[in-house]
C-alpha cells in the first residue's frame, strides 16, 4: 500500500509504503505524486520527495523495476529524494532504485531525512548519488 500525501508551506511530498507492493501500486503512486505536485501548483525541479519505506519489505525485481521507470520516466522530478529505510535486507535493493538518478539518500529516520531535503547537505545519508 502507498499513501502520498503533501505539504505545500515545504512544497514537500510524502510517500508511505507498507507492505509487498505490485507494479500496479507503483503506477499509482506516480501518478498520486504527480497529482500533488500539481496540487501544490509546482513542476518539475520545484518540490522535494520523501518516501517512507520502513514498512516495506524485500519486494519482487518487478516492483523494482517499475520504481526505476517511475523515477526514471515521471513528468515531474523532485529537487532531492530522500528514502527512509530501516532494513538493511532491503538496502541493496533500494539503493539499486536510487542510483538512476542525482540528488538521492537514504537515511535511517525521518529526522535526518527530512534535515537533508532541505539543507543540501550530503554528509548524514547512508548512501547519497552525487
Amino acid at each position: 500500500m502507498i499513501v502520498v500525501t503533501s505539504d505545500s508551506s515545504r512544497a514537500l511530498v510524502k510517500a508511505h509504503m507498507s507492505g509487498f507492493l505490485n507494479p500496479d501500486e507503483v503506477e499509482g503512486f506516480n501518478a498520486d505524486k504527480e497529482a500533488a505536485v500539481e496540487a501544490m501548483g509546482l513542476r518539475s525541479g520545484e518540490f522535494y520527495l520523501l518516501v517512507d519505506t520502513s514498512d516495506c519489505i524485500i519486494q519482487s525485481q518487478e516492483v523494482v523495476a517499475a520504481f526505476i521507470g517511475a523515477v526514471l520516466n515521471t513528468r515531474y522530478k523532485s529537487k532531492r529524494l530522500a528514502v527512509v529505510r530501516h532494513d538493511n535486507l532491503t538496502r541493496m535493493q533500494t539503493r539499486r532504485i536510487l542510483i538512476v538518478r542525482d540528488d538521492t539518500a537514504m537515511f535511517e529516520s525521518m529526522k535526518d531525512a527530512e534535515e537533508w531535503l532541505f539543507s543540501g547537505n550530503s554528509d548524514q545519508a547512508w548512501w547519497v548519488a552525487a
